[in-house]
């Protein structure tokens, strides 16, 4: 009958580590780890949680952290030699970067696929994330060269069938008996390629405005989400553009101070699903630049459809 025990997956968090030490101890992860393919810099306070698990040839995290830049660089890559296929899922947050000289953009239920033998630069936001690792014999048997593949964006439509696969195996992990795992990342592999070949003619690699502008303004955000004068006054400033071309690079978005609202709606939430965060939500409110614990929760209802403290709480019966 095979071995009956279900898949654990191994955790791993930041929560009990000194805070100006979170980053370095993360850092010093190695491979599963995706820090031991990056060299990453964080962008405001840094904090992690990740469960790892391994199905077959397939490895799959799924992970929460604060924002950063992560660099793959040829002198990384010259090192370690890991010969993977990387694929990003967001389930919340987003990533702007260049993969090689592919520009690219990618939001929440959409899917990023790297090739990590090749130069990859990135800034991710806070965000909730699903990466899978597949070893390139692997994908190169069903998606052909996975250098073509390089910094192709994967829209939510097309990402849809795998992204609910995988929302759901995390939930039933210790349900499935360990001699499955093969069975799991072979339907895994599927549903990647099926996403892949429904994009071929949908794919969007270059978002307008153009990058450059529009990541530098991200990431300036998301290092002054907890700063009281983050606004547009102080981001025309640092960047040195006009409110019109700020408003513009935003204007998908509902405006700047829309974006900078839900991104902070956003880092409260991440927060509030975290077990191990037990700061009050008025400290959390004021941390984030509300007003108040009211002025969050009205603003976190009408985002989330849910006030703060019944997200902690978690879904009943």
């Amino acid at each position: 009958m095979g071995d009956r025990r279900g898949i654990e997956p191994v955790r791993y968090s930041t929560s009990g580590i000194a805070p100006g030490e979170r980053h370095e101890a993360w850092s010093d992860r190695g491979w599963p780890s995706i820090a031991a393919l990056f060299e990453s810099t964080p962008i405001g306070p840094f904090s992690t949680s990740a469960e790892n698990v391994h199905l077959d040839a397939i490895a799959v995290s799924y992970s929460t952290g604060t924002a950063r830049l992560l660099e793959r660089t040829p002198a990384r890559i010259a090192a370690d030699r890991i010969d993977i296929l990387g694929v990003g899922l967001l389930l919340e947050g987003e990533m702007q970067g260049v993969a090689d000289k592919r520009e690219f953009e990618t939001r929440a239920g959409e899917i990023l696929l790297f090739d990590i033998a090749q130069p990859i630069t990135m800034t991710m936001s806070i965000a909730r994330s699903i990466q899978m690792a597949i070893p390139r014999a692997l994908a190169e048997a069903e998606l052909g060269p996975v250098a073509e593949l390089h910094g192709l964006v994967i829209g939510r439509a097309e990402a849809a069938l795998l992204h609910t696969h995988l929302h759901k195996l995390s939930e039933a992990l210790h349900l499935i008996p360990i001699g499955d795992a093969p069975r799991l990342a072979r339907t895994l592999l599927d549903l990647l390629v099926v996403a892949v070949h429904a994009s071929a003619g949908s794919a969007r690699r270059v978002p307008e405005p153009a990058l450059g502008m529009a990541a530098r303004a991200r990431v300036e955000i998301h290092a002054n989400l907890e700063s009281p004068s983050l606004g547009v006054a102080s981001l025309c400033r640092r960047l040195k553009v006009s409110r019109s071309t700020l408003h513009r690079l935003f204007e998908k978005e509902g405006g700047v101070q829309t974006y900078i609202r839900n991104c902070r709606l956003n880092a409260a939430r991440i927060a509030l699903l975290d077990a191990d965060n037990d700061e009050r939500i008025g400290a959390m409110a004021e941390r984030l630049g509300f007003s108040d614990a009211a002025h969050l929760s009205r603003l976190f209802r009408a985002r989330f459809g849910e006030t703060p403290s019944q997200c902690r709480a978690g879904p009943k019966g």
